[in-house]
């Protein structure tokens, strides 16, 4: 087994300061690892800051990405050239940008990295580039059960604001609507410095940070994006899709409240990580072609724990799931629960072994307003140990009751259709 005190130990050390030309940096070093990992997050609302634009969001941050640098490349054509990775993730509150290359290219990248957002240039080309990318993946949406159920789930937990309405619209059509002067606006005021929080992890030194040049210096950054909440009960709906399934999502605590929302990190861990989970290890072992995953997504006001099942939309599997979730208002037993809580750092540690896994976490809990707060760090680790089988189950009670429920179902197959 995994040393893991010693291990999460060597990952509590995280440089952190500001950028002279604005923005927050984080880095967390690894002479050891051969790549770097280097992230760029904003706080910014994924349909715009006025009348809601469905997609601005996901086509601003790629359309910054397939932009023309003064170098006469783009930061995709640097990334793909250097043979690394770019990922674009987009949140109804958070947007996050995130490359990994080999360690030799580091400098160059933080350099075109922040030179593509800090000071965005976008135009036509660029602008149709990303809603061709964003079109794929609404299409691919559509065929994805899990992601189509966090969308659904959103909408139906909040009633209004970003998280109201998904970060990739359900319709494809929505993209192409997207102009050019709103995906402009959209970036200079979400992708400017002041506003953002850069991340290093891997092969990377406080160093390389003289490379960002591009800033107009020091601000304050965009207070954290808050959705309004429906009213509860809520009533289940349905939607047709490709796959079956069923979701299912409550409302959590903030992130300011760390040892309640770890709570449900741990339940989360205890009842539906693949493989061990209790939830997921029963109902897997039962039903061979449902896919079960579980997480609590830590936002900063309010975060929400969310299930997607795949495969089926058997009213018994929601019912096992309800029933797993109500059964963790009782306490665990105390050997039950410390070994429950020893594997759950051991995942800890499992989970954030790579670079690129680091600066992830380290810019997600930075734009949600608590960087020192990321897994794999000593605060993290220290609220895990605070936690007792009581005062977990004190969190249930409070926050997994009222469920919000979404059916997937399948078209019915042709009459005469071979199975």
């Amino acid at each position: 087994m995994i040393p893991v005190l010693a291990t999460l130990a060597l990952a509590t050390i995280v440089q952190s300061g500001a950028l002279p030309h604005g923005g927050d940096y984080y880095i967390q070093s690894d002479d050891a690892s051969p790549t770097a990992a280097i992230d760029v997050w904003f706080r910014a609302p994924d349909t715009g800051y006025g009348t809601p634009v469905p997609g601005v969001a996901r086509v601003a941050a790629t359309a910054a990405a397939a932009a023309k640098l003064v170098s006469g490349k783009s930061l995709a054509e640097t990334v793909a050239q250097s043979g690394g990775r770019l990922s674009i993730e987009v949140f109804p509150d958070i947007i996050g940008v995130g490359v990994v290359v080999p360690a030799s290219d580091a400098r160059v990248m933080l350099a075109s990295l922040t030179a593509a957002y800090f000071s965005p240039s976008i135009d036509d080309a660029a602008l149709h580039s990303a809603q061709s990318d964003a079109t794929v993946l609404a299409v691919q949406q559509q065929y994805e059960t899990g992601a189509l159920e966090h969308a659904l789930l959103f909408s139906q937990l909040f009633a209004a604001g970003p998280a109201h309405q998904p970060a990739l619209p359900l319709s494809a059509g929505d993209i192409a609507r997207v102009t050019l002067d709103e995906v402009t606006d959209f970036a200079h005021r979400a992708f400017r410095a002041s506003n953002a929080f850069v991340t290093l992890a891997g092969a990377v030194n406080s160093d390389e940070l003289s490379v960002v040049t591009d800033g107009s210096g020091p601000g304050v950054p965009q207070s954290p994006v808050q959705s309004e909440l429906a009213t509860t009960p809520l009533q289940p709906i349905a939607q047709s899709g490709a796959i079956p399934g069923i979701g299912i999502a409550w409302i959590g605590p903030p992130i300011a409240d760390e040892r309640a929302a770890t709570a449900l990190d741990f339940v989360s861990d205890y009842l539906f990580r693949p493989g061990s989970g209790t939830v997921a290890r029963a109902m897997t072992h039962e039903n061979a072609r449902v896919d079960i995953g579980g997480q609590f997504i830590t936002l900063n006001d309010p975060g929400v724990m969310l299930v997607t099942l795949e495969g089926s939309d058997d009213p018994q599997l929601q019912t096992q799931i309800l029933a797993g979730v109500s059964a963790m208002q009782q306490p665990l037993s105390p050997q039950a629960f410390a070994a429950a809580r020893e594997a759950f750092l051991y995942h800890l540690n499992a989970d954030t072994q790579t670079a690129e896994e680091e600066a992830a976490n380290l810019g997600w809990y930075a734009a949600e307003g608590a960087a020192t707060y990321a897994p794999g760090g000593s605060e993290y680790e220290r609220v895990v140990r605070s936690l007792d089988a009581d005062y977990v189950a004190s969190v249930v009670r409070r926050y997994l009751t009222q469920p919000a429920i979404v059916h997937v179902t399948a078209p019915a197959a042709p009459s005469g259709a071979s199975s």
